[in-house]
């Protein structure tokens, strides 16, 4: 759930031989004869294992006139394919990312599930494969030149959306949830699967719930990870950024060896945003990819931006305090290093995730919800943002039934991170509400997307095995997963803290 205008991505460009294999359980699970969808061996970075991939025309939009574009699919197949007539459909977040390039996490999260089923990705119109809608954006050199405390922002970010608008050349109204939801059913239908278990992270829950509420009959079980309502406005997610990283600061206080090498953190931190504030800092640094000395200028919406993405990571958030703390001291190699591995540009599809936002979140900001949402630094900056970006892409807003919660009878796990600074526990409530079998499971120190840091891979392949969450133990789900802080570049301390555990 990224920014919408091209400046962020100056400021943090920071923050995925025809062939048809006639065992494959996708063969094996067709209900009709569709000749036209053919299936390549393909692999994936970080995946040994062969894919089956593929693609078929759907079209732009209602209007024949528009033409048809190519939605590209992968199948990973199950290791013993004992249910061919079902597969999981991984749904990627962002809103922004392709499905298609992260098998190698929808592997990993799905592992025990995939023993007896195929995993279906599907790359969601303007993402990935599927007629991906990319914005250009700044090489990291330039982002960190960038001064954007003097620049005209908004005179900026107008002719940034103008330009990106122009080369895009299509109409962003055909490329949102409800649109896309088309989309996976006709992947289902063409490989012919009698139905879906669903996955979803993030943004990826979302359109779980749309495609649950557009085709229930295709729907088996639905699995939501980091819960996005339908009722909710991605601009909500100031307080849950503010909720986290006081929760990062609180763990640092408690902890000895970091509250003695890093005492006063959450004051430091503030005293800084505050002097960045008043006057951004102008350093130089070493290129974190070539190494070459570059001008580096710190402004409070770089560095409070780079905080807020390595949030989402315990990797990442294990060495804030030693980020925060050096840039304090006037290091900031550091905070470079952690800039450029939050790459987002390359991996979200900015033109897709603004047809998104423009058309389904920045509808629903009414002036209550504005002066809500503006409280927060993160919520005020969206909401800037979108009020400039939106009215340029002309997308067409979502119906008002698009807001309503769900209402599904399906079986339903939803999975939260009492951390997460993106989708907190509260929101998987929120979107609960009119599901009649719905089971919530929180870790307590788990961030966005518990599926890579708890156990709940296994828990996920039990409810998909026996389609309720009836008699299954979650209380794994509870256990601590916590990495230990990093003392300095070098790594982490020897300490009595008690060592992170990933459980399964």
């Amino acid at each position: 759930m990224e920014s919408t205008f091209k400046y962020r991505n100056r400021l943090i460009k920071l923050a995925i031989l025809p062939f048809l294999v006639v065992n494959s359980a996708v063969l094996q699970g067709q209900e009709n004869d569709n000749s036209s969808v053919k299936l390549t061996p393909c692999y994936m970075e970080g995946l040994s294992d062969r894919l089956m991939c593929g693609s078929i025309a759907q079209p732009l939009s209602d209007n024949p006139a528009d033409g048809k574009i190519d939605i590209h699919f992968a199948v990973i197949p199950a290791i013993k394919p004992s249910n061919p007539g079902e597969a999981v459909l991984g749904f990627a977040g962002g809103p922004g990312q392709g499905a298609v390039d992260l098998a190698r996490i929808f592997n990993r999260n799905l592992r025990f599930a995939r023993e007896t089923r195929d995993i279906v990705l599907v790359d969601q119109r303007g993402t990935g494969y599927s007629h991906q809608l990319q914005c250009d954006s700044d090489d990291l050199k330039t982002q960190f030149a960038f001064n954007d405390a003097i620049a005209d922002l908004q005179t900026m970010s107008e002719q940034d959306t103008k330009q990106c608008k122009a080369k895009l050349n299509v109409d962003l109204s055909h490329f949102t949830t409800s649109a896309a939801a088309k989309d996976f059913e006709a992947v289902r239908v063409a490989l012919g699967y009698k139905g879906f278990h669903l996955y979803g992270v993030s943004y990826g829950t979302r359109i779980a719930q749309e495609y649950t509420r557009q085709f229930p009959a295709s729907v088996i079980t639905s699995t939501l990870d980091g819960v996005a309502p339908m009722q909710q406005s991605f601009a909500a997610i100031g307080e849950a950024i503010d909720d986290s990283l006081l929760a990062l600061f609180e763990r640092c206080k408690n902890d000895v060896a970091c509250n003695e090498q890093f005492p006063r953190l959450e004051i430091r931190f503030n005293k800084f945003l505050a002097k960045l504030e008043q006057q951004p800092v102008e350093a130089k640094v070493r290129h974190p990819r070539t190494h070459q000395m570059i001008p580096f200028t710190i402004t409070k919406m770089k560095f409070y931006s780079a905080i807020r993405l390595a949030l989402y990571s315990h990797t990442t958030r294990s060495i804030l305090p030693l980020v925060i703390t050096k840039a304090t001291q006037g290091d900031f190699s550091p905070l470079a290093g952690l800039m450029a591995n939050a790459d987002l540009t390359q991996s979200l599809a900015m033109g897709m995730h603004n047809a998104i936002v423009c058309s389904e979140d920045w509808p629903q900001l009414t002036p209550q919800l504005r002066s809500k949402y503006s409280n927060t630094y993160m919520g005020k900056t969206m909401i800037e943002g979108l009020d400039i970006v939106c009215p340029i892409l002309e997308v067409k807003p979502a119906d008002k039934a698009f807001y309503k919660p769900l209402q599904s009878d399906k079986p339903t796990l939803l999975l939260s991170g009492s951390r997460d600074p993106a989708t907190p526990p509260s929101w998987a409530e929120l979107a609960m509400v009119e599901m009649a079998d719905a089971t919530h499971l929180v870790a307590p120190t788990a961030t966005h997307g518990i599926g890579s840091q708890t156990c709940a891979p296994k828990i996920i392949a039990q409810f998909i095995e026996q389609k309720s969450m009836q008699d299954i133990d979650t209380n794994c789900i509870s256990e601590e997963n916590d990495k230990q802080f990093f003392m300095n570049i070098n790594g982490v301390a020897n300490t009595h803290s008690k060592l992170a555990t990933n459980k399964e």
